[in-house]
């Protein structure tokens, strides 16, 4: 680590976000923004430093993103508009299948977003992986804030425990300050989330609605199936609002999408979205590692999705076990999904009787409830679906601990 480096960009950070308005905005005072982001960057030391074992190390992405890095780096410096224009560029016939895997332009395109990203960093950095941390996790305190801010306006007097839910839950905390997709996407979600709600308020103007594309585009690039279920949540949120907060919206829309999904194969053969849920937990099923969870096949039909539909939630809110203990690292998730139960009944108990429940708070539980079960479909494997599931744990905490009503517990 180069330490004098990393110590100067923590400082200035810490300085920055104690200046910036949108920061400022949020009520928190600047130490515990400072405290939060340091948090952050910690956490993504952490995330190096697991990934730098000699167990991990051969596989790791980020450290396989920043080695590819260090050449787009001096590409950079020498050729800048060739270097932005590979962005838009690939070395197959065609650009291939936005769903596909392998061979296609838009699954390399996620990797590149985090190559390119590395690259302008490390121009500051002078090619300091550690330091990098701290400008990845300066973009991702942008959506965090955000959402915070969304959730405090929704459940205010309620400022620790939302920072609790949002920041500090272990996985999201883990996998979303390392140098990777997983920050940047729950930023842009973050932001997004924020910026629609405030529309919904004051009217779409051109700077709300350039950063609702812009973040849009962001997530259609890191995680396309991500990107379309924001979609139809958002479309189901803005309707919700239109007639009286009801979840009648969601019910319908989500309704009309299953029905969608199922039947596009007759509409456009090769759109068959079955199909490529089914190829995507085949891909899973051909990789190997020490939490694989042995599966039926998913069978691309209705008949197939609905018999896979316990194992699906099994994988997506109770993997992994008590019982696959393998090491030390699956005691915090495990843990996580203990409190996450006993959270989910104490909000069930005492839940606030008054008032509707926003619109916005479906629409965190509707796009939560979509991507686990997206992935409780997909993933094979205890270890990775820790990391998925991470992505959408401040969607669920946050409203559960909002919609809790803390005097009625106290009796």
């Amino acid at each position: 680590m180069q330490i004098p480096i990393f110590i100067l960009y923590c400082c200035l950070f810490s300085f920055l976000l104690t200046r910036i308005r949108f920061f400022k905005q949020s009520g928190l005072s600047k130490w515990t923004l400072i405290g939060l982001f340091l948090l952050k960057v910690f956490a993504g030391l952490a995330y190096a430093y697991f990934y730098s074992l000699p167990a991990y190390k051969p596989n790791s992405d980020t450290f396989r993103f920043f080695n590819y890095s260090l050449h787009e780096t001096d590409w950079l410096l020498k050729n800048p508009v060739a270097f932005f224009k590979d962005i838009f560029s690939y070395g197959y016939h065609d650009a291939g299948n936005i769903f596909i895997g392998e061979n296609s332009y838009w699954n390399d395109l996620k990797s590149n977003i985090i190559i390119k990203l590395l690259a302008i960093c490390n121009v500051f950095t002078r090619k300091s992986y550690h330091a990098d941390i701290i400008f990845f996790n300066f973009l991702f305190f942008y959506g965090l804030i955000a959402f915070y801010r969304l959730m405090n306006e929704i459940f205010p007097n309620k400022k620790w425990l939302l920072l609790l839910a949002i920041f500090c839950m272990p996985s999201f905390l883990f996998w979303c300050s390392g140098i990777h997709k997983d920050g940047l996407l729950f930023s842009a979600l973050g932001l997004v989330f924020w910026y629609f709600h405030q529309s919904l308020k004051q009217g779409f103007n051109f700077k709300r609605s350039i950063a609702i594309i812009f973040c849009l585009v962001l997530i259609f690039t890191l995680r396309n199936y991500v990107c379309l279920s924001l979609m139809l949540v958002l479309a189901g949120w803005c309707l919700s609002h239109r007639f009286n907060n009801s979840i009648k919206p969601f019910i319908v829309l989500y309704v009309s999408a299953i029905i969608v999904f199922f039947f596009t194969s007759l509409f456009s053969p090769p759109l068959n979205l079955p199909q490529y849920v089914s190829v995507k937990q085949a891909e899973f099923m051909q990789l190997s590692g020490g939490s694989s969870v042995n599966v039926q096949k998913l069978e691309p039909t209705l008949k197939g999705f609905l018999s896979y539909f316990p194992s699906a939630v099994d994988m997506a809110l109770f993997r992994p076990h008590i019982s696959e203990i393998k090491n030390k690292s699956y005691l915090p998730a495990i843990a996580e999904i203990i409190f996450f139960f006993l959270l989910t009944i104490t909000c069930i108990l005492f839940r606030k009787k008054d008032g509707k429940i926003p619109p916005a708070v479906w629409a965190c539980c509707f796009f939560a409830i979509t991507i686990l079960l997206i992935s409780g479909y997909t993933i094979t494997f205890s270890g990775a679906i820790v990391r998925y599931r991470s992505l959408v744990m401040p969607f669920i905490m946050a409203p559960l601990i909002g919609l809790l009503n803390l005097g009625r517990m106290g009796k």
